[in-house]
């Protein structure tokens, strides 16, 4: 059979040695792993300023319901550790305790949320035994020793300083009420069923969420793993962490320019 011209010219033409290159991802999988620190501090109480199952509870809860192409991990470290800068979050509660940080934990801290890191704090309530229906002592109340406490700890000179003065409520069309599970109507309440406050507070450095701040009890509910109706407060853990993972692939706050 005679080949045409044209088909003699195309069968003459060289044969490509190098393969196309493949198609990349246009969102690069976040690398990891990233870390929620569970802050230590002296005098805190084993199920009474914290609870132990809380940060566990909730990593096992979004390594199960949700597909995050990132591995996250948990630890406990005081504010002395310098691996606390590695931290994608900090997570500090109390309930009556009092917290003692040195001039050094408090530069810690201080360095860290400068430096675009997160912090979540939370007054909490005791862990009753055998406590399933929902917190036995009454939370959501303004002025409690560890809302006090804590409050007094973000002004201090050596942490925010004048910033750490500045709390304002969460709006309701804060990321963190849809960065993956929806809360349209704000945080979940049932941590604290019986209380005035129904809202987050928050403080923001260079327009970046730096701490936020829960009267809501709502960690109780991911370290009762008996409890009814605890999947919201879960959910809403999930959203805190992703929101930290955003925050940590931003990269540092630019400084501002004078």
């Amino acid at each position: 059979m005679l080949l045409t011209s044209a088909a003699l010219a195309q069968d003459e033409r060289p044969k490509l040695s190098v393969p196309e290159p493949a198609r990349k991802s246009k969102t690069p999988s976040p690398t990891g792993p990233f870390i929620i620190t569970v802050i230590d501090y002296n005098d805190a109480v084993k199920q009474r300023d914290y609870l132990a199952q809380a940060v566990p509870e909730l990593v096992a809860f979004i390594s199960k319901a949700v597909k995050l192409e990132a591995e996250i991990r948990w630890n406990k470290r005081n504010l002395h550790d310098p691996r606390i800068a590695e931290s994608t979050l900090l997570y500090m509660t109390g309930y009556d305790a009092t917290m003692r940080l040195s001039d050094t934990e408090k530069k810690v801290l201080g360095d860290y949320l400068k430096g675009g890191g997160l912090l979540y704090a939370e007054d909490i309530t005791p862990l009753g035994d055998g406590d399933t229906s929902g917190p036995t002592i009454r939370a959501g109340r303004i002025g409690t020793p560890f809302d006090r406490q804590l409050k007094a700890l973000t002004q201090d000179p050596l942490v925010l300083g004048r910033q750490g003065r500045t709390w304002n409520r969460m709006p309701k069309h804060h990321p963190i009420f849809t960065s993956f599970f929806e809360f349209l109507d704000g945080p979940p309440l049932s941590g604290a069923p019986n209380g005035d406050v129904t809202y987050l507070e928050i403080i923001e450095i260079k327009g970046r969420t730096a701490v936020i701040f829960s009267d809501l009890n709502i960690s109780w509910f991911w370290a009762n793993t008996d409890s009814e109706g605890r999947d919201r407060s879960l959910q809403f853990g999930t959203n805190l962490v992703v929101f930290a993972l955003a925050k940590k692939l931003a990269g540092r706050p630019l400084p501002i320019r004078r």
